[in-house]
């Protein structure tokens, strides 16, 4: 995928999340609210991931834009393997600006996929990294790694 059609990419996916997140047209389909399970913590727990978006996306590529799903999922699925490194770094470190920053981030890009559950504890990360309350933030990057295979098994599977 080339610079402006990763542009293009993101500005489409980040309209359809608005539609998801809002109830909202988009072309000649209501878009409903996705709704979040969360995820059991442990092996074996199921993934969140919104199904209403990958339809979406499967039918986006079906409309001209060979490869999207797998483009959606292999940068996904690299750029969370980096952050969560990144994370588990800077929570060893000690470094509470850098949790909060990239826990915000992951936040988004988890919730731009329906992988609510990654979400939610990204949410919580960057409360314990304000309050430099790492040993919380500790636990909560592990059940984070945790949550991410399950779904990167989903995805990948």
């Amino acid at each position: 995928m080339t610079g402006s059609n990763l542009v293009l990419f993101v500005a489409a996916l980040l309209t359809l999340i608005a539609a998801l997140a809002l109830g909202r047209r988009v072309g000649r389909r209501t878009i409903r609210p996705v709704g979040t399970t969360g995820l059991p913590a442990g092996p074996g727990a199921q993934p969140d991931v919104a199904a209403d978006v990958m339809d979406y996306l499967r039918r986006l590529e079906t409309q001209g834009s060979p490869g999207l799903v797998a483009d959606v999922t292999r940068i996904f699925l690299q750029d969370t393997a980096a952050r969560l490194t990144t994370l588990r770094n800077a929570v060893n470190e000690r470094d509470g600006e850098t949790v909060y920053r990239v826990a915000h981030a992951l936040q988004g890009s988890a919730s731009m996929v329906g992988a609510g559950s990654v979400a939610t504890g990204c949410a919580a990360l960057t409360v314990s990294a304000r309050s430099g309350s790492f040993d919380q933030c500790e636990a909560i990057v592990a059940e984070l790694h945790v949550r991410f295979e399950a779904i990167q098994r989903a995805m990948t599977g």
